[in-house]
């Protein structure tokens, strides 16, 4: 389907028509949180405040790749401190339309971070360890995102039980419209979060089918044994979920390469052919 004014104007007036429903709706996400620093590479000082920052990527490429053998300074300027992780974002997002979103993830320990201070003004937060930070340098032609990840190494079954309580999770896991565990690649024990939901929570789960969403959030770095378990997790789900994985254009290759299907460079028709082979 092409993405034509008249399919926007029918997207927008679906959309519309259904705005009444959102009260109703409710949502259960979870499970990072990141406190995100957005930041200019300076090129050029001038004095105190005025500075010229590298433009592109490719530019602080050949700055770095000019320090082999030697050394350099690399001043970094904080433009915005913000919250971050996809589940705050995502769960931030769905609150701010109007549905009832309980959030359960790294938001500071033992008392919540103040970046997520609103967020927690529009929602019901819960948080079980301390955030990981983001660096977000920021140049003209997108960004380079360096984690530490370190506290994320907390964010599994037990502590989830102990902290947050493994009764409340299942009220929540059952009853919500929406349930969705994003950044999967972040969270070393996700999987094993999966595997207890299945073994401890699935086979009593009562009521009708709701929509689960998971994203993997660029597993690059993750082998492909560990995506495909990943994968073969989150099908598990469907036997009472309609479950939904949501893909940027570069993980859909990914995806695809672990899957063992062809993986190359393709316009919007093919995408959309990938994503249905998917």
């Amino acid at each position: 389907m092409q993405n034509t004014p008249e399919f926007r104007a029918s997207v927008a007036s679906r959309l519309a028509a259904a705005a009444a429903q959102v009260p109703s709706l409710t949502a259960f996400v979870g499970l990072d949180g990141f406190v995100d620093e957005i930041l200019h590479v300076v090129d050029k000082r001038y004095d105190a405040v005025r500075f010229d920052r590298i433009p592109t990527i490719a530019a602080y490429a050949q700055r770095l790749a000019a320090a082999v053998g030697r050394s350099t300074n690399v001043e970094l300027v904080n433009v915005l401190t913000k919250l971050g992780g996809n589940g705050p974002i995502m769960a931030n997002a769905l609150a701010s339309l109007g549905i009832g979103v309980t959030y359960v993830g790294s938001l500071g320990w033992p008392a919540l971070h103040p970046v997520f201070e609103s967020f927690a003004a529009r929602a019901e937060v819960h948080t079980i360890s301390e955030p990981g930070f983001t660096d977000a340098l920021e140049f003209e032609d997108g960004k380079l995102m360096v984690g530490k990840h370190y506290t994320l190494k907390q964010i599994h079954w037990d502590n989830l039980c102990q902290r947050y309580g493994k009764e409340k999770f299942a009220a929540k896991f059952e009853s919500s419209s929406l349930v969705a565990f994003v950044n999967w690649t972040m969270l070393p024990h996700m999987s094993a979060i999966w595997e207890s939901l299945q073994a401890e929570l699935m086979p009593t789960l009562q009521g009708p089918r709701r929509k689960m969403f998971f994203d993997l959030a660029d597993p690059e770095k993750r082998t492909a044994e560990d995506i495909r378990h990943a994968l073969d997790l989150s099908l598990k789900f469907q036997s009472r979920f309609d479950v939904i994985l949501g893909l940027n254009e570069k993980e859909a290759y990914e995806i695809a390469g672990v899957l063992g299907m062809d993986a190359s460079p393709r316009d919007w028709k093919g995408l959309a052919e990938l994503s249905v082979a998917i």
